[in-house]
């Protein structure tokens, strides 16, 4: 497919619809806030419910219209579905369609003109003005997957009605659970709105600027352990933009990503299937090579003299053979899998190599992170002693 083809030119006219809606709902906000807050103070329910709705909305797009329509990292049950895409509309971020097609497109010319939220272009481009102006016509072929399901298509066309009729269930609901109509709608749709849309908007803009790049320096996108508590789960960006086709972000036990969390626990009482990952193999390779570039970036950037081509070379060489015999073990482990069931002679040769190369890749692994830490996270003056 040719590149102007699924990524035509941006147009820079102002998409009015768009505009008046966004900056229409900011300013109403400013002026009701402050008469709600004078008038009567939210009650413990209605931030609680607005808390839960709020998180039921950053969900839906995390894990729906993200993961699940997006990218393809799993696949679910219909009445699961049926949930994410109601929360997914109630949070008025646009149709699944459209959100899909933009995202596969930032993906595919990520930081490029052709990228609709470039993080190159500025904060507020990537964060919001991006939004404003007008965007071309949605290509099928982008999204040729999601085209093809009836339901989709009815809540792409019928998008705004089911907007606005999702928003005024969430208002009856809350009025009927706190008896605050006016709170229902300042602090339950038009504030919780604003804190829905610019946390996801963060993932565009933070996302691409503040952080570390522990897994690619070929983008923008960084991982934030503290973007992850305001995105929910999308804050480890570089992961995600590195591999994109898994279906978590936050790859650790430990690192907060609530759609990783549940898509798993789906799983596990068949309501999800077809979890993809990617091999710990396949993510240590890419571990090395983003170190390799930032120490060899280091060296050639410090001011001490040192024999520059000597220790770049020592790097290059240390690279090269960790990134060998993790090939090794990759292409051992891969065919392992395939003959393990087998009781014959190049199963056993198989065990013996892969013990045999995980061994290696051990050592290196320890070596190669001594290595990082040396170059990376010593000072200079300490570094001229060591390095000279």
């Amino acid at each position: 497919m040719k590149q102007n083809e699924s990524a035509p030119a941006r147009s820079w006219s102002i998409d009015w619809t768009n505009t008046l809606f966004l900056l229409g709902y900011h300013l109403l906000l400013l002026i009701l806030l402050p008469i709600y807050l004078v008038q009567s103070s939210p009650s413990a329910s209605l931030l609680w419910w607005t808390l839960g709705l709020a998180a039921a909305s950053l969900l839906a797009i995390t894990m729906g219209y993200h993961r699940l329509y997006a990218h393809k990292t799993f696949t679910t049950h219909p009445a699961v579905e049926a949930i994410l895409v109601f929360f997914g509309t109630y949070a008025t971020e646009g149709s699944i369609f459209s959100w899909s097609h933009d995202h596969r497109i930032h993906h595919k010319h990520v930081d490029t003109k052709l990228d609709p939220y470039s993080a190159p272009d500025g904060f507020w481009h990537s964060h919001m003005l991006w939004m404003l102006k007008k965007r071309p016509e949605i290509n099928p072929r982008v999204i040729h997957d999601l085209v093809k399901r009836p339901a989709l298509q009815f809540q792409h066309d019928k998008y705004g009605y089911l907007m606005v009729a999702a928003n005024a269930i969430g208002i009856g609901f809350l009025w009927a659970v706190t008896g605050d109509l006016f709170g229902a709608f300042v602090i339950g749709t038009l504030l919780r709105m604003f804190v829905v849309h610019h946390c996801t908007w963060f993932i565009n803009s933070l996302a691409h600027m503040w952080g570390a790049q522990p897994y690619s320096t070929e983008h923008t996108a960084v991982n934030n352990f503290i973007l992850s508590f305001l995105t929910f789960g999308e804050g480890y960006h570089n992961y995600h933009h590195t591999f994109a086709g898994d279906y978590r972000n936050g790859v650790r036990w430990y690192q907060f990503d609530p759609p990783k969390y549940f898509i798993w626990a789906l799983s596990k009482i068949g309501l999800a299937s077809n979890l993809k990952t990617v091999n710990k193999i396949t993510i240590k390779r890419n571990l090395v090579a983003a170190d390799r570039h930032l120490m060899v970036e280091r060296v050639q950037a410090l001011s001490i003299h040192i024999d520059r081509d000597a220790w770049i070379a020592r790097i290059e060489e240390a690279a090269a053979s960790l990134t060998e015999n993790l090939n090794g073990l990759k292409t051992a482990s891969d065919r392992y899998q395939k003959l393990k069931k087998q009781k014959d002679e190049e199963v056993v040769i198989l065990r013996a190599r892969i013990k045999e190369v995980k061994a290696n890749v051990a050592f290196e692994m320890a070596e190669w992170k001594k290595m990082c830490h040396l170059i990376l996270e010593t000072s200079e003056h300490k570094l001229a002693r060591q390095l000279a």
